[in-house]
């Protein structure tokens, strides 16, 4: 590689696009020795008015801490010194344009700034300050010296730049919810270390830019704990620990009316959607007895935001209770995640509830007396575990923080984070009757899991997610169900196909199946467009194809077994002698994996797997071939 140098500030002026070469060896010896310093994010379309937040990030990936007293971030047409910062090994730390800016778009501080003193608590850069081309640019970090350490070109960049290989790194923005709007750059890591993959100097360093379905065609955005939740929790129990299944809508209701009811200090809910009626009045009768019910719901769920949230919200708030919503309707408010889409619970900071349903009659019915109701089909699983419960508690505290600009709280008078109109009538507490004959009147005990690993979407949905990894461990005599709301067909543009844009979900099912595993995938069919490109319907015609083809043991069906509609996120896996049991909110979207607030939970329990199992192919009897 040729090394870049600015000229020095005795030479030009701290803007100056004069540039001079050194040979390789002047950067060499900064990157063997005690300091290594990397641009490793960046964004560069802020989300505030005048691109005020835009800010870049430096890691130390060497082995001492280095002093950044001197170095410079240039983006060809100007240079901004850094302040003298330490950073430790393996630390990384942000410089933005504004810190004020910063902050209201990340809900904390920048380490330094470069624009103008907008904080005082907040050190300074110093030089002409950069403006970084939403259309593309070129951003280099280099030394007190002038000699150029690490070298980034983005989108519409100029690639000829001496330090950089190939073409540049994009924008990730397969569909309108991938906006350029804050999305942050960021370099492809190691999930356990944080640290950066070795630096090539091109696209393929980048998440943005790396062509791999299921590490790359990424992106971040402000306030995203990419690096923090980056990898699963992983918890191993000797002897067995216990935990609860439910099913819905068969006894769903049940498990979470028992838990809630039987909260003595705490109830912390993050959800999609509550309006259940039932486990509304219980979380009202819990909060008037003192118990701490805090609630965090999406503030613009796909449908709207109804009226009976609105009811429940009220009638919690009026018990002493905490109902939040994220939001991006509300001042400047730029929501995190498009749908806050994860389902779980916090009880007594003890029991971690986490659901791939709602908390709605839709999935939680009240039984009739003849056991025949209707309901989506759903999976519900409770565990006391401290690790867990502290991990799930540490997301619940991020996403709900008050001082988030997307986190609003309810207030009576709001036209639509407030009370129902005045006509309102609140849901009955009634029965709701059908043609589905109840199977599993009671939540199922498991007395044998051994190990379970907790993970979260946007950050390890995908790899190094345990789903895929799971999925990756089948081989011949391995069995494979999976139950789901959808599984779209491919991802990337609607325009798009599986050979362009893989869903890497799918595609490790098929390979899966190409090794050997049985593999059967059941689908919803109430509420697909048969008609839509990544319909089930399509899903189902391109996996018959290829298996048929290929004569793989891979079947999918479509179906609606309790009279509502499949919603379930299951994932049941036989692998050799182990028994696993995947449950989540994630949907097999490219939004679901990449964009939502998501939570999803691998347990390994040979009792929970034949229990679901029992479900699985009932339920897949009824779908028909």
């Amino acid at each position: 590689m040729i090394l870049l140098l600015l000229s020095s500030s005795a030479a030009a002026s701290p803007g100056s696009s004069e540039r001079q070469f050194l040979p390789l060896s002047a950067r060499q010896a900064y990157v063997n020795g005690q300091e290594h310093l990397l641009i490793t994010a960046f964004v560069p379309d802020g989300l505030l008015r005048y691109d005020t937040d835009e800010a870049i990030a430096i890691a130390n990936v060497g082995m001492n801490a280095a002093a950044l007293g001197g170095y410079r971030l240039s983006d060809g047409e100007a240079t901004v010194r850094l302040p003298a910062l330490s950073l430790p090994a393996g630390g990384l730390l942000w410089c933005a344009r504004q810190a004020t800016a910063f902050a209201q778009a990340w809900g904390r501080a920048p380490a330094c700034e470069y624009e103008k003193d907008t904080d005082a608590a907040v050190p300074d850069a110093t030089g002409k300050y950069l403006r970084l081309g939403n259309n593309g640019d070129e951003i280099q970090l280099l030394t007190p010296g002038g000699a150029a350490i690490d070298t980034v070109v983005y989108a519409g960049g100029d690639t000829s730049l001496l330090g950089w290989q190939g073409a540049p790194v994009p924008y990730y923005h397969p569909n309108n919810l991938f906006t350029s709007s804050g999305q942050v750059f960021y370099r492809l890591f190691d999930a356990i270390t944080l640290q950066p993959w070795p630096d090539t100097n091109q696209a393929a360093d980048w998440a943005q830019g790396n062509r791999d379905p299921r590490v790359g065609r990424r992106l971040a955005y402000p306030g995203w704990a990419w690096r923090e939740l980056a990898a699963a929790l992983t918890v191993q129990w000797s002897p067995p620990t216990s935990l609860q299944l439910a099913v819905a809508p068969d006894n769903s209701l049940a498990l979470l009316q028992q838990l809630f009811s039987q909260a003595r200090n705490s109830i912390w809910i993050e959800v999609y959607e509550l309006s259940q009626p039932q486990l509304v009045q219980t979380l009202v009768d819990r909060a008037q007895a003192g118990v701490d019910v805090r609630i965090l719901l999406e503030g613009a769920p796909v449908g709207g935001f109804s009226d009976d949230e609105r009811w429940a919200a009220q009638r919690i708030t009026q018990a002493g209770g905490r109902v939040s919503f994220m939001v991006n309707d509300i001042d400047d408010a730029h929501d995190r995640y498009p749908y806050l889409h994860a389902k779980f619970a916090i009880i007594d900071s003890h029991t971690l509830l986490l659901s791939s349903e709602n908390f709605k009659t839709g999935a939680m019915p009240i039984l009739p007396a003849d056991g025949k109701t209707s309901g989506h089909r759903g999976y519900v699983l409770a565990i006391s575990d401290a690790a867990l419960v502290a991990r799930a508690t540490s997301i619940f505290v991020a996403d709900a923080n008050p001082a988030a600009t997307d986190i609003f709280a309810f207030r009576p008078e709001h036209e639509r984070y407030g009370n129902p109109p005045a006509d309102y009538v609140p849901p009955a507490l009634t029965p709701v009757s059908g043609d589905y004959a109840v199977r599993y009147p009671a939540p199922i005990s498991v007395s044998d899991a051994r190990q379970a690993q907790l993970f979260t979407a946007p950050e390890s949905s995908l790899s190094p997610g345990p789903l895929l990894a799971l999925i990756d461990r089948a081989g011949p005599g391995d069995i494979i169900l999976v139950q789901q709301l959808y599984e779209q067909p491919f991802w990337g543009a609607g325009s798009s196909s599986a050979a362009a844009d893989p869903n890497p979900r799918l595609e490790a099912l098929q390979q899966a199946a190409r090794r050997g595993a049985t593999v059967r995938l059941l689908l919803d069919s109430t509420y697909d467009r048969p008609a839509d490109r990544r319909s089930n319907a399509a899903t189902v015609a391109q996996v018959t194809a290829i298996a048929t083809h290929e004569g793989l043991d891979m079947q999918v069906r479509r179906g609606n077994p309790t009279g509502a509609g499949i919603h379930a996120k299951l994932h049941l896996l036989a692998l050799g002698p182990e028994r696993w049991v995947v449950i989540s909110s994630i949907n097999g979207s490219e939004t679901s994996n990449k964009l939502n607030r998501e939570i999803g939970l691998a347990v390994q329990t040979a009792q929970g797997f034949a229990a679901l199992q029992r479900v699985f192919w009932d339920d897949w009897a009824l779908a028909g071939p």
